[in-house]
């Protein structure tokens, strides 16, 4: 049985979970993770004496991260697309990665929270963020702020991105690519493309997967990037049954029917634990950081933008 003092702290993450998730479905771009972690973040701080809560917070973090984590592997397909596009897809998903790095470098953002940005922004949002975050030894404070710089820079991405197709006469296809490569989360990529035309959404959010698929990629150089002192090879048994379930879910279809209900139970666990990474920080610290991870994230972004309509005008000359 549970010791009681567990109990506030658990019930809280499920209660943020809870209402996190029920709001990710008014809206495609309400990301029930990015909500959990704001949520757990405002009331944590709002509470004068969070004494009681954590002990339960601590076991939350420890027991439902790893079992979102587990479960987002079945959410990763290598869909089929032509050798030219996938190449086209990676080129961007480097550049991202690389220039937040660098840029990371420059304005001298420690190497782990450096990584976080750089998953975040080049493959799929919160969702990297959180299932890197606890392999590389992030500190709390990282993980919310990575977060939240990425939720702020995709959430004005697709707000404007459709003006960006007006301004510069993108064609569908060009737009699609724009999108699918550029933007972090996939509701941000589904609310931009059905702005444009219906007839984006599919092929939008295609390309999206394919980055998406990239996270099993990144979370190996995540590691090996990373500030964490040991670099030996010693899987968590959740990374384990993560890379299980991405093969097992791309080479059979035994699991096929389970897929939306699988991935509605990782984003649940994911927001769980999120939830309470948010309450066990402090807003000083993140304060501390000042905007400079906004920052690397916006110029990374813009250099990249910049890099893709200079490569479409050569094209076009």
């Amino acid at each position: 049985m549970m010791n009681k003092e567990y109990l506030p702290g658990i019930l809280f993450s499920l209660i943020i979970a809870f209402f996190s998730f029920y709001l990710s479905t008014v809206h495609a771009s309400f990301d029930a993770l990015v909500i959990s972690i704001i949520g757990g973040m405002f009331i944590g701080n709002l509470i004068a004496d969070g004494e009681m809560f954590h002990k339960g917070i601590e076991a939350a973090i420890k027991i439902f991260m790893p079992v979102g984590i587990a479960l987002y592997g079945t959410q990763l397909f290598i869909a089929e697309l032509h050798l030219g596009m996938f190449l086209s897809i990676f080129a961007v998903f480097s550049g991202l990665f690389l220039l937040v790095l660098i840029i990371s470098r420059l304005f001298g953002l420690d190497r782990n929270l450096a990584v976080l940005l750089a998953a975040g922004l080049s493959v799929c949002g919160a969702s990297a963020i959180a299932v890197i975050s606890p392999l590389i030894g992030a500190k709390k404070e990282d993980t919310s702020i990575s977060i939240l710089s990425v939720m702020m820079l995709g959430l004005a991405g697709m707000l404007f991105y459709p003006l960006i197709f007006d301004m510069f006469a993108l064609t569908l296809d060009e737009f699609n690519f724009f999108a699918g490569t550029t933007l972090p989360m996939l509701g941000q990529v589904k609310v931009a493309a059905t702005a444009v035309s219906p007839a984006c959404l599919s092929s939008a959010v295609q390309i999206k997967l394919i980055r998406i698929s990239f996270l099993v990629f990144v979370i190996t150089l995540s590691i090996f990037l990373s500030g964490k002192k040991e670099k030996k090879v010693k899987a968590p048994w959740f990374i384990l049954v993560f890379i299980f379930l991405v093969v097992f879910c791309n080479t059979t279809d035994f699991l096929k029917p389970l897929i939306g209900s699988l991935g509605k139970i990782s984003s649940f666990f994911l927001s769980a634990g999120l939830a309470a990474i948010g309450f066990s920080v402090d807003f000083d610290a993140i304060v501390k950081k000042g905007l400079a991870p906004l920052a690397v994230i916006c110029s990374s972004w813009l250099i990249t933008l910049f890099s893709i309509f200079l490569i479409r005008h050569i094209l076009h000359v």
